[in-house]
């Protein structure tokens, strides 16, 4: 007990010796927390508490909400109560931002009552938002309601309509006890119509389906009897290339011997000049060589233009040959088209004329 004495005596003692500092401290936090409370910004709440309405159940006849409340809070705030918000109140906010500053909640231990609030820095603000937010609500439950009541309307409609219905069937029902065995004889007679109208029908289809069944044949063998006589003519128009190829290259190198020849021919009579003009005279023997490489010259290039001549002629002939195969290719995928095109025409004309034929039979 002394000990405690003297401790708590202890803590009085630095207390009293400490009191400025202690009191310094204290007036530092009084400032500090009014300077900081006049910088912050202020923050005002408006609260709004709204009834969901109820409507009668068109099954059940019992009453219910419109909605329930966790509804009702998905769409006050989802983003398209929330941006029109923003754009009718002409808001500063994002539509995150309004989002964070605005809250729906049921109101406890009710099932029919929504808190809406707003905390925002503008009191005038908040008021508009969660009122702005009520009357959407509300237009919202409104048009809700008159969907329900229209909807009783028309199902009262089509009661009555179904009433009348029943009580003319049950007069026709009265009515028909009375003819029904004049109607047998007709019955066997229009059963007997029937029977023959669909023998002749399986025999008028079975002829339709015959006939589109051999223009799908057709169809099929000019796709392949085409394919095959294009593929022949490709062939013919790649071996008349291969020739012209080969005609032209022939042409080419005896064209490139001539030039030789002719070079040959301009070095034989320079190097006769020469002799000519130098002071020794050509003997015999040495004229005789030289006439001998000239007439072999001249008999070389006459060959060569013969040469030339032929394959040239032989390359006419191919040329010529190429353009009347392409013509006949050209000609063959015409006619073949044209009859492509009448059949499938044929095929579209009798489908439709069975078309036709079904639904004049299920008519009748």
């Amino acid at each position: 007990m002394e000990e405690k004495e003297v401790d708590l005596r202890d803590y009085i003692r630095v207390i009293r010796k400490r009191k400025k500092v202690i009191l310094l401290i204290f007036f530092i936090a009084v400032i500090a927390s009014a300077v900081v409370s006049s910088l912050l910004p202020s923050v005002y709440k408006a609260t709004l508490a709204i009834k969901i309405g109820d409507i009668i159940d068109v099954d059940t006849l019992e009453k219910e909400l419109i909605e329930t409340p966790i509804i009702t809070s998905q769409f006050l705030k989802g983003p398209q109560t929330l941006e029109k918000t923003i754009k009718d109140l002409k808001l500063p906010y994002s539509l995150g931002e309004l989002r964070k500053k605005v809250s729906v909640e049921p109101v406890r231990e009710t099932e029919d009552l929504v808190q809406i609030e707003a905390e925002v820095s503008n009191p005038s603000e908040a008021v508009n938002i969660v009122n702005y937010l009520a009357n959407e609500l509300l237009e919202r439950h409104k048009e809700i309601k008159r969907l329900y009541e229209n909807k009783k309307e028309i199902l009262a409609r089509y009661d009555e309509q179904i009433g009348d219905i029943n009580k003319e069937l049950d007069e026709i029902e009265e009515s028909k006890k009375g003819i029904s065995v004049g109607y047998d004889e007709q019955i066997k007679d229009i059963d007997k119509e029937l029977d023959e109208i669909k023998e002749s029908k399986k025999e008028i289809l079975a002829r339709y389906d015959e006939q589109i069944k051999d223009i799908d044949k057709e169809l099929d063998e000019i796709k392949e009897s085409k394919k095959e006589i294009l593929a022949r003519y490709d062939e013919n128009i790649q071996g008349i290339n291969s020739q012209l190829t080969s005609s032209k290259n022939e042409i080419d190198n005896l064209e490139k011997e001539m030039v030789e020849l002719k070079i040959e021919t301009e070095a034989l009579s320079n190097e006769i000049e020469k002799k000519m003009e130098g002071p020794e005279s050509l003997s015999e023997a040495e004229a005789n060589i030289l006439v001998g490489r000239l007439e072999d010259i001249r008999n070389r290039s006459v060959s060569c233009r013969s040469d030339i001549a032929g394959r040239q002629q032989q390359y006419d002939n191919f040329l010529g040959k190429l353009g009347e195969t392409q013509l006949k290719k050209t000609e063959f995928e015409e006619t073949k088209g044209q009859r492509y095109d009448n059949l499938l025409g044929e095929l579209r004309r009798i489908e439709q004329e069975k078309t036709k034929f079904q639904e004049t039979k299920q008519g009748r």
